[in-house]
Formats: structure tokens, C-alpha cells, sequence
């Protein structure tokens, strides 16, 4: 039995070195220059609800770009806040934003692709569309640099990996740079333009779309009940002969996220699982694997000490696992001492995120999202 755990540990964690390797060397770099963009009009779309608290950073960075943005479209979903409010205020000062009460969604439906779907439909005429979440912090230079590496590489779906800015208290740090691993055990490394449907991802935080793509986007019904749109979106666009690209960081915008650990703990296992429009199978075999390295490594490492056999697939495990551990830390804008002790949290972040891979219905800021086509 144990021989058989073993192997088992090692050819995962051959699958996932392989994954890593494959993806360090296949990386796209942006181009150094981003002037040579033209004149392409940008709109910005902001899907919120009840943002008040976070919106005005994200609304402040956007105005700032040294890139001319036509107009930032905020579409409100029901906020219960004074969302509506600041954004009217930001209305006064710069004619650039725009606000459109969408309402809350019809039920079941996933509240942000209500409001990116509505936003659009009453979005100005543009050759790209940005879509922009409220806890984002742009840097100057963020649509800039991601419009020119979209261009540079003749992808009309590109995204980015920002940097990541986490709360104070120790169980955001000890949670959040496990669930940020779990997704570069099962995709590799930043960098990538996919092809392939079940490869094929996009971080929504940040999110450009040329006009053709866009406008296809309304007619994706599907996407409605998806749980993470981003990527449900990206394998339907790699699925129709799209290429989809993903950046690594571009410039030092970066992303806050979640207001502390207890918050992250429910919040983001939502949409990590990455099931959305994949089948079943693809979707176990990307979750076993991610058992049987992330989750399995501590485990393993422990019963080495008694256990001979087990040595050699522990010494991978943890090797690989240190590696990671300091090759995700760039990820990072101030990474706390705490971090380094967040591998030993990778038990339970993995049974949390499998377990969130069965749940038919999931609660996000309140509303049900019943995903369909499990």
C-alpha cells in the first residue's frame, strides 16, 4: 500500500514539474516598447455592488492612465451603499465616467456577468473594452502596457497577473499564498497565450477584449450561471479558435482583494475550483493531481520519518514545493515573515477547494449562483 502512495505522489508531482517546465519555456514576454499602440479607443467597464469603500482607488487609478481612456462605464448591480453616489460625484468631476443602474441580476444568475453584460450593451462604440474589478489598484500605465502586449502578440482576449496585496492579520497570509499556489500547481507559470480549451484561463480582475470578441459576449448565455466567468469565458473564446492570452504582471497595479482571512476563506475556494465549461473528467484529474501534490506533500513529508518508502516521493514533494514557495513570493507587494509559513495551511486549502468543486450552488456577496452544466 504504501508503495502504491508512493507512486502515486510521484507521477503527480511529475505531472505538475512537467506542467512548470513547460510553461517556464513556452512564457511570452510584453513588448519593452509600448508607444507604437495607435489610436484605439478603450472603454473601461466596472461592475459593482455595495463598493464603497473600494471603488474610488480603482476609479482614481483608471482616470490617471497615460493612456486615453474614451469613458469608465461603473455598472451598479443593486448596491445597498453609497456606491451610486461616489460615483455620481466622480461623474461631476471627470465626463469620462458613466454610470448605468443595471439592477439586481435575475435569479440564479452570476451578479458580475450581469453587470459586464449590461455594461456592454450600453458601452460607446470602441476597438477594446477593459473590464475593470473595483478592488483593482491600476498603475498609470496598466491599459498602456496591456493593450500593447494584446497588439504585440494578436490576441483579441488578454489578461493579467497582478501583484498582490494582502491584509495584515496572519490567517490572510498563511491562506491567501497557499490558494495563490493551488493555481500555479494546476496551470504552470504566468505568461502564456492558450489555444486549448482546457488549458486556457484569464484572471477577470483585469480583462481586455477587442470589439469583435466583446460583442459576441451578450450572446453567451452560458456564462450567466458560470462560477468563474473569467475562465469560462476564456475556454469558450480558445474553444471557438480564439487565442487567449495571460500576462504575467505588467506594472505595479496590483489587487486587494479580500478585507481579511475569514472573508478569503469563504470567498475566493468559490471560484478556484476552475470547473466551468471543462468536462467532468478533465476536471477530476486536474483536482487529483492538485490533491496528490499541494495537498498531499506536509502529509507524506511526516510519514516519511517512520516510513522508508516513502522518502524519496517526500524529498520530491517538499522540493518542488519549496521552489514554489519562493518562486510565487514575487507575486507579492510586501510579503509579511508569515508567508513562508503558509505551506503548512496546503492541506486544508486543497480539501477546500475540492470540496467547493461539488457544490451546486454557490453564495457570492449574498446572491445564489446555481451553476449549471456540471
Amino acid at each position: 500500500m504504501i508503495r502504491y502512495v508512493a507512486r502515486l505522489v510521484e507521477i503527480a508531482h511529475a505531472i505538475a514539474a512537467l506542467r512548470l517546465i513547460r510553461t517556464a519555456l513556452g512564457r511570452v514576454h510584453p513588448p519593452q516598447d509600448d508607444r507604437d499602440i495607435g489610436d484605439a479607443a478603450v472603454v473601461a467597464v466596472v461592475p459593482v455592488l455595495d463598493e464603497q469603500a473600494r471603488l474610488a482607488p480603482c476609479l482614481e487609478g483608471l482616470l490617471r492612465q497615460n493612456f486615453p481612456l474614451r469613458t469608465v462605464l461603473v455598472v451598479d448591480t443593486g448596491s445597498s451603499d453609497r456606491t451610486i453616489d461616489l460615483v455620481r460625484a466622480y461623474r461631476a468631476r471627470d465626463a469620462r465616467v458613466q454610470l448605468v443602474c443595471a439592477g439586481p441580476p435575475p435569479r440564479g444568475w452570476n451578479g458580475k456577468v450581469w453587470g459586464l453584460r449590461t455594461g456592454l450593451q450600453a458601452a460607446p462604440d470602441a476597438d477594446w473594452y477593459l473590464f475593470v474589478d473595483a478592488d483593482v489598484r491600476p498603475a498609470p500605465t496598466l491599459v498602456r502596457r496591456l493593450l500593447a502586449a494584446a497588439r504585440a502578440r494578436g490576441v483579441p482576449v488578454a489578461s493579467v497577473a497582478l501583484r498582490q496585496a494582502v491584509m495584515p492579520d496572519a490567517l490572510s497570509w498563511l491562506l491567501h499564498p497557499a490558494m495563490l499556489t493551488s493555481l500555479v500547481y494546476r496551470l504552470g507559470v504566468p505568461g502564456q497565450v492558450y489555444r486549448s480549451a482546457d488549458h486556457a484561463f484569464a484572471n477577470g480582475q483585469v480583462l481586455l477584449l477587442a470589439r469583435q470578441v466583446a460583442t459576441t459576449v451578450p450572446e453567451l448565455a452560458s456564462l450567466a450561471h458560470a462560477n468563474a466567468e473569467d475562465v469560462a469565458l476564456a475556454r469558450e473564446m480558445a474553444r471557438r479558435g480564439v487565442p487567449v492570452a495571460f500576462f504575467d504582471a505588467l506594472d505595479d497595479s496590483f489587487v486587494t482583494m479580500y478585507r481579511d482571512g475569514r472573508a478569503l476563506w469563504h470567498g475566493w475556494p468559490r471560484s478556484l475550483p476552475l470547473c466551468d465549461r471543462r468536462s467532468v473528467a478533465r476536471n477530476a484529474l486536474d483536482l487529483a493531481v492538485l490533491a496528490a501534490t499541494q495537498g498531499a506533500w506536509l502529509p507524506v513529508l511526516a510519514l516519511a520519518f517512520r516510513c522508508r518508502e516513502l522518502r524519496p516521493a517526500a524529498a520530491l514533494a517538499a522540493g518542488l514545493r519549496a521552489a514554489l514557495l519562493v518562486g510565487v513570493r514575487r507575486a507579492y507587494r510586501h510579503p509579511r515573515r508569515l508567508y513562508w509559513l503558509s505551506p503548512l495551511t496546503d492541506p486544508l486549502v486543497v480539501a477546500r477547494v475540492v470540496g467547493a468543486s461539488f457544490a451546486r450552488t454557490v453564495v457570492w456577496r449574498g446572491r445564489r449562483i446555481v451553476r449549471r452544466g456540471m
